[in-house]
């Protein structure tokens, strides 16, 4: 049989057919390459490091109290939230029938002072029965608008002159919230009252939390 030499039609067809092969199995290889990519950015996990996930998206948790959201060590708020906050912490041990001294436990930057004492308000000799006392007191040289709340119990608000105190007691474990303001800054404070070993002879009382401070 004579072979006849393909045509220049033909030689044409066969070169853009191996083409579109070629190009279909490099665009599958890419594809492989990069699925469930987005805009060619593979994803990290939100318990990623920083350093693990620059360049890349950074999924949402999976579970927890978080869940659906990312971790905020991938955020940058401070053009959000302008503002400045300290921790609280104090632990102190019940004397039987006897009040100590109040002790500051944190300070409202610009605007005054927390401070609190445990005492024992049982009568019985041995039995411990602490209640938890805490104060704030206004030394802004000028008037404070106060909210405080402990509980689930009603707001008490009133305005707090300069130079006063606002007190309020604690029996048994809870948290309280005093939400302070003054020329359109709001200042907030967080905190919990933990009573230990009501009823024995080694009670204790517990106060910890933060202090918020919001620019207007």
């Amino acid at each position: 049989m004579k072979l006849h030499r393909p045509s220049p039609a033909m030689v044409v067809a066969i070169l853009a057919l191996v083409m579109a092969m070629t190009g279909s199995a490099v665009a599958a290889v890419s594809f492989a390459t990069n699925a469930g990519a987005v805009d060619g950015k593979s994803a990290v996990s939100g318990g990623a490091l920083r350093s693990q996930a620059e360049g890349k998206l950074v999924a949402t948790k999976a579970s927890g109290l978080e869940q659906g959201r990312i971790d905020g060590k991938f955020l940058d708020l401070s053009a959000t939230v302008d503002g400045t906050a300290q921790s609280f912490g104090r632990s102190f041990n019940v004397v039987d029938n006897q009040s100590l001294a109040a002790v500051e436990i944190g300070s409202v930057p610009g605007i005054g002072t927390v401070t609190a004492s445990c005492v024992d308000q049982s009568a019985v000799a041995g039995v411990l029965d602490p209640l938890t006392t805490l104060v704030f007191a206004n030394s802004s040289g000028e008037p404070v608008n106060l909210s405080r709340t402990v509980g689930v119990n009603p707001n008490v608000i009133v305005p707090l002159p300069s130079g006063t105190t606002h007190t309020f007691s604690i029996g048994g474990s809870n948290a309280f919230q005093l939400h302070l303001e003054r020329r359109g800054t709001n200042y907030v404070v967080n905190g919990v009252v933990r009573q230990d070993g009501r009823g024995t002879a080694g009670a204790a009382c517990l106060v910890y939390g933060y202090a918020l401070a919001l620019p207007s």
